[in-house]
């Protein structure tokens, strides 16, 4: 009988008790043996709260440590983007430069061209090739034995563009260009909204770096007195003179009060995924289409009571009857063996 009222124990309480014992809080109907179940859920929040807070602390030292890079690199590339910029706006209106060449808007294309064909038409790696000057800024081209030629504008910084594999010839070359010159704007902007997303969040990891964790006290007492409670059930110190005192009741009193003066954030849970109209069950989509299909059974039920009426419903009849569903091939062969196995009708 014991071991049969053993088993409705979960196993996590039965590992806390003996076996004499155990039976015995059952059967008394001892209320401690829940709350120390309570205990080691609310023990179980508190410990992945704790390493929730833990990770965090990781993350923020990590990003206190190599967000100050980040800031700088973008920094750097922000004013080097702004120095291109100027260059490319006062030097608007200079010719381009091919070679030592300068040469008009007329005859940089085949000036380009004749450039273009002293390039080599395989390389077995990545190598740049200088062409001139464009609005005060080199450019040139960059061939890779794999992939696509690209075009480069360089002044303070360097920016690519990638051609096509099929069209690289003067005419793509100079609108890569004229794209180029005309992007340090935005390009000026994206980077300094990253670098002030990169600042925003060095500020809010060095105010979170070195906190402590807000329910520390309250795990360590209640660790305790689990602990405690864990161990009257047990009947291993049931004392009554034991440490404050407390006799079993007592404890599970003290945990109820205790747990009842602090009240934690709910435990983050995963994110799940919503489930699609698509992933309805088979068995709903044919119910909801049978429910939708017009029940025909008072309309034939009114005609067996009315025969007087079914002149007048003919029409509705033989307008029911043209719907017939369409026969398969295989019907239709049936049918035409019939017919011939029949043979013709008598005159």
């Amino acid at each position: 009988a014991a071991r049969g009222v053993r088993t409705s124990l979960p196993s996590r309480w039965c590992s806390c008790l003996t076996p004499y014992a155990e039976v015995k809080a059952i059967a008394s109907g001892n209320p401690a043996v829940l709350t120390l179940a309570e205990a080691d859920a609310e023990l179980q929040r508190l410990n992945l709260l704790k390493k929730n807070h833990l990770d965090e602390q990781y993350v923020a030292r990590r990003s206190v440590r190599d967000l100050p890079g980040t800031i700088g690199s973008l920094s750097e590339r922000l004013s080097k983007l702004t120095a291109d910029q100027g260059t490319a706006t006062v030097h608007a209106a200079d010719r381009v430069t091919i070679g030592k060449r300068s040469c008009s808007r007329d005859y940089v294309s085949a000036a380009l061209g004749d450039s273009l064909q002293t390039l080599p038409e395989r390389v077995m790696q990545k190598q740049r090739f200088p062409l001139g000057t464009y609005r005060g800024l080199r450019f040139g081209m960059v061939l890779n034995p794999q992939w696509a030629p690209e075009v480069y504008l360089e002044g303070a910084t360097t920016r690519l563009d990638t051609l096509s594999r099929d069209h690289h010839g003067p005419r793509a070359i100079l609108n890569a260009l004229e794209r180029l010159a005309g992007a340090y704007g935005s390009e000026c902007v994206r980077v300094q909204q990253d670098l002030s997303i990169a600042e925003a969040q060095l500020r809010d990891y060095q105010a979170r770096l070195g906190k402590p964790f807000l329910h520390d006290a309250y795990l360590s007492e209640l660790t305790g007195l689990r602990d405690q409670l864990k161990t009257g059930l047990s009947g291993a110190a049931h004392q009554p003179d034991n440490e404050e005192g407390l006799s079993v009741s007592e404890l599970a009193e003290k945990i109820k009060a205790l747990k009842a003066a602090h009240s934690i954030e709910a435990t983050p849970q995963r994110a799940r995924q919503k489930h699609s109209s698509a992933e309805e069950p088979v068995t709903a989509r044919i119910r909801r289409r049978t429910e939708a299909i017009p029940v025909s059974g008072p309309a034939i039920q009114q005609d067996a009571t009315a025969p007087e009426a079914g002149a007048a419903q003919r029409p509705e009849s033989t307008q029911d009857s043209s719907v017939k569903p369409q026969m398969t091939f295989q019907e239709r062969i049936a049918l035409e063996r019939q017919r011939k196995d029949d043979g013709p009708s008598p005159p």
